[in-house]
């Protein structure tokens, strides 16, 4: 009687997949947004990115700006004065998984109202 003996070594790799981020807040000036956020409460530790997502809400332009997994802020720049945006932010895995992005809206600062 032969006896055969078959060895394999799988090997799996499971990507967690970060939840969303917590406490968008925007800043709003007359040019520029500043966008803070917090770390995701679950699997924040297989973040390795943040994804900004800009949009100006009448004209429809928008944006994208990767920042590592070590940043919580970033000054969107060079955006109209007395205009509304809407700004995303999502974590993202090694694999570029992501939950849903967290959004808000926020009116860059009326430099355009002042009275003569």
């Amino acid at each position: 009687m032969n006896c055969l003996i078959i060895s394999a070594i799988y090997n799996i790799v499971y990507f967690a997949v970060p939840s969303q981020v917590e406490d968008l807040s925007l800043e709003p000036g007359s040019h520029n947004i500043a966008v803070n956020w917090n770390k995701p409460i679950n699997n924040s530790y297989c973040v390795t990115q943040y994804v900004i997502y800009w949009l100006h809400t009448l004209s429809g332009s928008n944006d994208i700006i990767v920042v590592s997994s070590d940043e919580n802020s970033y000054v969107i720049e060079d955006l109209d004065a007395c205009a509304e945006y809407e700004v995303s932010v999502r974590a993202v895995n090694e694999a570029n998984e992501s939950t849903d992005a967290v959004t808000g809206k926020t009116r860059t600062d009326s430099v355009c109202n002042y009275h003569a």
